[in-house]
């Protein structure tokens, strides 16, 4: 119990600790991005602005400063009469830009022609085209320089902001993945010491109850005796009502004070008895020990096992069949009319154990703690103590082995042991 409490709370802090770390990235990341993206378009602006009023109160074209303006990851390109005068050609994607993003084809660009040569009013566009899956920035400006009209057109490089952005996500996935392993790492370690007490005060109960079982066993002994010796002594009808059921009482105490015993030395014993034995053997000696018990209450008793023999696996074969008894036991007391199935197969490369009943079935709010010590939800109280089903958990965890309960369709259950690969 111990080391699953601590698995799931490991996987839960671990968990927590990575969506918040992913979350924060996340919303970091894109912070980061949008302010970069947007001051590089600020500068853009900005530059292209300056160029183009230099560009206004010239007589010539200046080719050395747009050779400079060039080097701001700008590429400029004269146009006139839907030819280029010249291009700095900046960058590789330059000429494909233009034809893709021309002003030309943009839907002001001849009211701003128009307004530029006859009433000498300078309009300013910018816009943005995609190409090559990458949004590029552009702009153009009608010029008058030296008499002549130029359109002035430049296009932003950004694959250099691409790439920059690819960098950031990079370092960014990089510094979170970091920080969630090396904080999953501090979870388990801090999960392990914050539970070394409540493994301590478990290791102490385990240790109470396997005393406490050892130390009932004598009185409750000599409670019985004295009993069968009064039984024998020939009392009345009264005292031996009030005799008889001291004795059943003294019954259950034992079978309780057993399976406290055998719960402890389950978790003491560990894998010192494992050893190779044939599955099927474990269904056929459970099928003989319970199939007195199931004529004797006129219910069918029904094994499945493979043509094929199975392969060996290493168990404690006293264990398994105290775990498949349990079941067996469980199906037969909820069981008034109708067949109890016992098969044992491979599925998928793993040995499954199964057992059905046709009873009336587990509720949907029992089936999470029917597996939890002194839970007996559908049995009789007064007869069950609710330490099987905990014993065959153990069981099976002692195998590493799944234990699950299912319903059995049209009623009934349908308890499954797997072994793990």
């Amino acid at each position: 119990m111990i080391a699953q409490l601590k698995k799931r709370l490991s996987t839960f802090l671990s968990s927590v600790i990575a969506v918040i770390l992913a979350a924060m990235s996340i919303l970091l990341l894109h912070t980061v991005i949008k302010e970069y993206t947007n001051s590089t378009h600020v500068s853009y602006s900005r530059d292209v602005n300056l160029l183009y009023s230099y560009l206004e109160q010239v007589s010539i074209l200046d080719i050395p400063i747009l050779t400079e303006y060039s080097e701001k990851n700008l590429n400029i390109d004269v146009l006139r009469n839907s030819n280029t005068v010249m291009s700095t050609n900046s960058f590789a994607e330059s000429a494909a830009v233009l034809e893709a993003a021309s002003p030309y084809s943009q839907p002001m660009y001849w009211d701003d022609y128009y307004n530029a040569v006859n009433q000498g009013e300078t309009n300013r566009r910018f816009y943005t085209v995609r190409y090559n899956h990458i949004d590029y920035w552009n702009s153009y400006s009608i010029i008058n320089i030296g008499g002549t009209f130029y359109t002035i057109h430049t296009v932003f490089n950004n694959a250099v902001l691409s790439a920059y952005k690819t960098k950031i996500i990079i370092l960014f996935l990089l510094i979170t993945s970091a920080a969630i392993i090396l904080l999953s790492i501090f979870s388990c370690i801090f999960t392990v010491r914050i539970l070394v007490p409540v493994n301590k005060a478990y290791q102490k109960q385990d240790m109470f109850i396997a005393v406490a079982s050892h130390e009932l066993k004598t009185p409750i002994t000599i409670i019985k005796s004295c009993l069968n010796g009064l039984s024998g002594s020939k009392p009345n009808e009264t005292d031996n009502d009030y005799i008889l059921t001291a004795q059943r009482e003294c019954d259950r105490m034992t079978d309780m004070v057993n399976n406290l015993l055998t719960f402890a030395d389950i978790k003491k014993s560990g894998r010192d008895n494992f050893d190779e034995v044939h599955p099927e053997d474990i269904i056929i000696d459970c099928y003989d020990r319970f199939e007195p018990i199931a004529i004797q209450k006129n219910v069918d008793l029904v094994v499945s096992i493979p043509d094929d023999p199975l392969p060996l696996f290493s168990m404690d074969r006293d264990r398994m069949l105290q775990c498949m008894s349990i079941l067996v036991d469980n199906a037969i007391s909820c069981t008034s009319k109708g067949a109890i199935s016992m098969s044992v197969s491979m599925r998928d490369q793993r040995l499954c154990y199964q057992i059905s009943d046709t009873g009336d079935g587990i509720s949907d709010e029992d089936k999470p703690h029917i597996f939890e010590t002194f839970y007996s939800g559908r049995n009789d109280h007064r007869t069950h103590f609710g330490l099987g089903l905990s014993i065959a958990k153990s069981i099976a965890d002692l195998h590493s082995a799944d234990l699950t309960v299912c319903d059995n369709i049209p009623h009934g259950s349908i308890f499954t042991l797997t072994f793990k690969l």
